[in-house]
């Protein structure tokens, strides 16, 4: 059985890297998927824009065979704004419409590979809506120039020949708008895979730590159990040692009194232990009464012989039970005495006001601090890192807070100690009183 929890226990354990590892790497596929098919639909639409550019330049040169009216009225069907031929150079041999003079070839160059030059490239201008097509030519074309405007020579009688480049200037506006639509697909496609990994990333988490607190819950609930009915099979045989200490005190000698009393204080501290597991399993709201705690907190610092330096924003009352704060400061106040050992621990208690009336108590010292192996247990019952300490003191303070709706936190102070806070709503005749006077 316990082979079996411990092995449960390390699996718990492993559990968050597992788990975690496993939603990265799905994201990072998804993600990995997202951009393949946004680049895979992006190369189609170049195609589809190649394909509309190459069907609108031959479109355009069948019409011209017939005359150039045909040629006009067929680029003004496919959206084309000018198509020429250029010579090798990048000079403009023949045209209709608006062309450039000349054209920079080395947007067609691809490092000198002709073959891939043939499939031809295209240039989207954002301020125009336009797009530039150029490719060179397959074949040699033999073309009767007719009424074509050629070079600066004017018009040609004869037909020529030329292995020359392709351009064409056509409406993009289309193109554009469906480039623009599948990127921001795409990135509300990632946005949603984001926002769905941290949900589900949220999701385990809060599943986790309400596994947490109910395996927490259910271990309370047995100990609840267990402590109430040690306390009830304790209290007897202590009061009847205790009536037995007080018959022997009086017939023993006086020699073995010390002995008597050294039972007497370890009676009295088993005692003092079942009274607060008790308190710590009966209700622990108590009955509330309006406490002042400057009052409180300055009686308290008295008790101990170590100096406590306590400063306070203004006077503040909370709605309390009386001798439940009383227990509640005064075992912070000596835990942070007792933080440690052969030096002044410079304890310092501070009180603050904050957001929606609640009073912030700092009970601050330059200690040993917490392991940071110890911040999840300091708060559970029976566990303690003092010798003589039985680990009730925080785990009953904390509940007698939360009863009243506050909370206590320990966390590391800067530059070394440890800080209690507690956190308690501001008595409800004090907020009226400070409503009045600020009226």
């Amino acid at each position: 059985m316990e082979a079996r929890r411990t092995r449960w226990m390390i699996v718990d354990g492993r559990e968050p890297f597992f788990v975690i590892t496993s939603l990265v790497f799905a994201f990072l596929v998804l993600i990995g998927l997202v951009i393949f098919l946004t680049t895979a639909i992006i190369e189609r639409e170049q195609l589809r824009m190649q394909s509309e550019a190459e069907r609108a330049f031959n479109s355009v040169f069948l019409a011209l065979q017939d005359n150039t009216t045909k040629a006009l009225k067929t680029m003004q069907d496919e959206g084309v704004n000018g198509i020429g031929v250029y010579s090798s150079m990048g000079r403009k041999v023949l045209s209709l419409g608006s062309v450039p003079m000349t054209i920079p070839l080395a947007k067609i160059d691809n490092k000198g590979n002709k073959q891939a030059s043939n499939i031809g490239t295209a240039t989207y201008n954002k301020e125009t809506g336009m797009i530039e097509y150029i490719r060179f030519s397959r074949l040699t074309i033999l073309l009767d120039t007719g009424e074509l405007t050629l070079t600066e020579s004017g018009l040609l009688p004869a037909p020529i020949d030329f292995p020359d480049v392709l351009y064409l200037h056509f409406d993009g506006q289309n193109y554009h708008h469906r480039l623009m639509m599948i990127l921001f697909v795409s990135v509300v496609s990632v946005m949603i895979l984001i926002g769905l990994f941290l949900l589900v990333l949220s999701i385990y988490r809060n599943n986790r730590r309400y596994r947490e607190t109910i395996a927490k819950q259910e271990s309370l609930v047995n100990l609840g159990q267990a402590a109430r009915t040690l306390t009830h099979e304790i209290k007897n045989p202590l009061s009847a040692i205790t009536i037995q200490l007080a018959l022997l005190k009086k017939t023993m000698p006086k020699e073995n009194l010390g002995d008597l009393n050294l039972m007497s204080q370890e009676v009295e501290r088993l005692t003092q232990l079942t009274n607060k597991v008790s308190d710590f399993l009966r209700n622990p709201l108590g009955t509330p009464v309006v406490v002042d705690l400057n009052e409180l907190i300055s009686s308290l610092v008295r008790c101990f012989d170590k100096p406590i330096r306590f400063t306070s924003e203004l006077p503040v009352q909370i709605l309390i039970d009386s001798d439940r704060a009383r227990s509640v400061f005064e075992n912070l106040l000596k835990n942070a005495i007792e933080s440690c050992s052969g030096r002044d621990p410079e304890v310092e208690v501070a009180i603050a006001t904050g957001k929606r009336g609640l009073i912030h108590v700092y009970v601050m010292d330059r200690g040993d601090g917490i392991k940071s192996s110890d911040e999840k247990k300091i708060f559970d019952p029976f566990f303690t890192t003092k010798i003589h300490g039985s680990g009730i003191g925080l785990s009953i303070s904390r509940q007698f807070i939360r009863a009243r709706g506050g909370n206590v936190r320990l966390y590391a102070r800067d530059g070394g100690g440890t800080v209690a806070e507690v956190v308690l709503p501001r008595s409800i005749h004090t907020t009226k009183l400070l409503d009045s006077e600020g009226t």
